[in-house]
Parts: C-alpha cells; structure tokens; sequence
C-alpha cells in the first residue's frame, strides 16, 4: 500500500513538470566558482563591508555550488557591490519614551557576472534589509547588541544573494 502511495506521488510530482534544480548546472559545467570582491562601503559603518564578505564567503561555502574566491582573478564569475547605508533608528519606545529597541537598516546594491565578458548576470540595485536588537544605556552592551545584529544582517545578505542568483535561471 505505502509503496503504490510513493509511486502515485513520484508519477504526479513528474507528471506536473516540477523537478528539483541541480545549482550545479545552473551557469552550466564550466562555471565552479566565484570571486567575491569587497563592497565599496559609503556607510558610516566602519568594517561592515568585511562582515559582509565573510557571510557571502560562508555562505557560499556551505551551499558547495560555487566556490567562493576572495583574491582577484581566476574565478568563473564576480560578485561586487557597494553598501549605499547602513542607519540605525528606534523602534521601540517604553512608556516613558526610552528607545527599547533599535533597528538597523542596510541597503545596498549587487551585481554578479561575468568577468571576462564584462556583463551582468544578476542584479540587485535597491537590496533593503533591517533587523531590530535591544537598546541599551551602556555603550558597551548597545554596541554588542548592534554587532550582533548586524552579522545576523549579514547572513541574511548573504542568503538571499545567494537564493535571488539561483533563482534568477
């Protein structure tokens, strides 16, 4: 009984043309990896574009699609960009109207192509990502807290560069 179930499902999943995307066949056989250049940082966020560089390299590391290249040359394609700004703001008042959250917003813009052929596979000029952490009266504990949400920031950059070029084909 169960297998006729499994075989009814694998015949209907057929049957209605979904198939699962092989990412390693995406750009096609010759294309295995990708440079990661350093965003151009117009932030007033000292560092960011680092954080940011380690999440992609992460990211695409742990996908195993393409493999990520930090050094210039060599790789099958080019991901670049600039950090247009990073803004934190409140979010959250108490009732006596102390912050008791905050919110960081990054915005930026990504392309990726291909080096050789000077043109652009994929773009995001307008990426708008925020994420909210807990205000504090100590410098030290607001500044760990804004870190802390700025490398969850990060990896969801990452992520979604990663997800929005695979599924662009």
């Amino acid at each position: 009984m169960r297998a006729g179930v499994w075989i009814a499902v694998v015949l209907a999943i057929g049957g209605c043309g979904y198939r699962l995307v092989d990412e390693r066949a995406v750009f096609g056989p010759e294309v295995a990896s990708i440079e990661i250049r350093a965003f151009e940082n117009r932030s007033a966020e000292p560092g960011y574009e680092q954080m940011l560089a380690d999440s992609l390299e992460e990211e695409f590391s742990r996908r195993g699609a393409l493999r990520p290249l930090l050094g210039p040359g060599g790789a099958d394609l080019v991901l670049s960009g600039s950090i247009r700004e990073v803004r934190v703001r409140s979010a959250v008042f108490s009732s006596v109207e102390f912050s008791v959250e905050d919110e960081v917003r990054v915005s930026l813009r990504v392309s990726v192509g291909h080096p050789a052929e000077g043109r652009s596979l994929w773009e995001q000029p307008d990426l708008r990502v925020s994420e909210k952490f807990r205000s504090s009266p100590d410098p030290q504990v607001y500044e760990s807290n804004k870190q802390q949400a700025l490398r969850r920031l990060s990896a969801r950059i990452a992520e979604r560069i990663h997800d929005g070029l695979f599924q662009r084909f």
